[in-house]
């Protein structure tokens, strides 16, 4: 509309951003459960569909944990994680994973072990806590860090090739000072 006289001249091409969560099985016609569209409520299949199918449909892989729902995969679409995400990653790491630091993950930095611009992806494989000293530290010339997506292992490589590895402690112990000295 334009000044309310619905006459359509206007200048068009207004982008607008809509959520609709569908179930894979729903797109793929394997069902016809109903999808979600927010702000909405609950659609049905065959509408849920031909959003999905639009020509000017854009598509955000999300990949979230079957059991808790959360998102554990924001693809390459998004820098910054969702708020379950960020909690996971901070749950999981306890502390800035740095050989040596305690310093708590809810005073650290999220960090994209694979830099973000260089394909890195926002996902809980790719993240890991680290102060801000460490994450400064990370930058520099000579460091390397690397994260196995499949354990999280942290293997940190200094410009001298020295090596030190780190794993997320597990959730039922607590932590107890390594005997190793701090790297720095």
């Amino acid at each position: 509309l334009r000044d309310g006289t619905g006459t359509g001249t206007g200048s068009g091409n207004v982008r607008a951003e809509v959520f609709v969560y569908i179930a894979a099985t729903t797109l793929l016609r394997l069902d016809d459960e109903p999808a979600e569209m927010t702000g909405h409520g609950y659609i049905p299949a065959w509408l849920a569909r031909q959003i999905a199918t639009g020509p000017n449909t854009t598509w955000r892989r999300i990949l979230t944990d079957p059991i808790t729902g959360h998102p554990i995969d924001l693809g390459r679409t998004r820098y910054r994680p969702p708020a379950a995400l960020d909690e996971f990653v901070r749950i999981r790491d306890r502390e800035c994973r740095t050989p040596g630091c305690y310093r708590p993950s809810q005073s650290c930095e999220l960090d994209h072990s694979l830099d973000w611009r260089k394909h890195g992806t926002t996902t809980e494989k790719r993240l890991i806590t680290l102060c801000k000293t460490h994450h400064q530290l990370k930058d520099q010339p000579g460091w390397h860090h690397t994260v196995n997506p499949h354990d999280n292992t942290l293997t940190i490589t200094t410009p001298t090739g020295q090596q030190h590895t780190t794993r997320p402690p597990p959730l039922h112990q607590p932590l107890r000072p390594p005997a190793q000295p701090p790297l720095c």
